[in-house]
């Protein structure tokens, strides 16, 4: 992968060239190098990836999201968890939009299931931070970003969910895919996948972008 520090420090898959472009937005505790990107870059490989590392906070997650969108006009975003969570508030109504598993109860999963305080990141960050730390006040703003902003649509609108998801819960994950689907998003149910991105995740994802080629 390389990295190029244009307006945005940026991770693509590849040179330059004409092919349409993506954007992968991340989850929580990832970064840029991380491994779905590099799954989903040699998988899809008629489309330029890029990514960038995105932070612990939904309004700068979504604020640099429409950054790059400017620069960079994709023509389809992906985000999985967090990422899928951010996804949906951006502003692209030209762009194909798929999240997969968005974590829309993000406070109570960082509550209860990965904790506060400091953790470390799950792979090297292009800002060189080995570290982030989740608190109350954070679970607090996921909260009132979430109920003051409504989602935004794209082009096209996919929302993937596993049928067991063990990070989020199966109570959270069937709300959320009331919410998203009351918003406008197409609903598909994983039933081989985790909350992580997988195979058969990605399986579903090439149903999707291959019918609007």
């Amino acid at each position: 992968m390389n990295v190029i520090k244009p307006k945005l420090p940026i991770v693509s898959s590849d040179s330059i060239d004409g092919r349409p472009l993506a954007i992968y937005v991340h989850g929580l505790a990832s970064g840029a190098a991380g491994t779905t990107f590099c799954s989903l870059a040699r998988k899809f490989k008629h489309y330029r990836w890029i990514t960038t590392d995105f932070g612990e906070t939904i309004e700068n997650n979504v604020n640099l999201l429409n950054s790059l969108i400017t620069q960079e006009r994709p023509s389809l975003i992906v985000g999985t968890s967090m990422g899928g969570l951010t996804v949906p508030f951006a502003d692209a109504p030209e762009v194909i939009k798929v999240v997969c598993n968005p974590a829309l109860s993000i406070a109570d999963c960082v509550r209860f299931k990965i904790g506060l305080g400091v953790h470390e990141y799950f792979c090297e960050r292009i800002d060189g931070n080995p570290t982030f730390e989740l608190t109350e006040e954070m679970c607090l703003n996921y909260e009132d970003y979430i109920a003051k902003h409504v989602p935004l649509l794209g082009k096209e609108n996919y929302a993937i969910f596993s049928a067991h998801d063990e990070l989020l819960g199966d109570g959270a994950s069937n709300a959320a895919q009331q919410v998203v689907s009351t918003v406008g998003y197409n609903v598909y149910i994983d039933t081989k996948g985790v909350h992580r991105m997988t195979s058969s995740t990605i399986k579903i994802i090439s149903k999707l972008i291959n019918k609007n080629q």
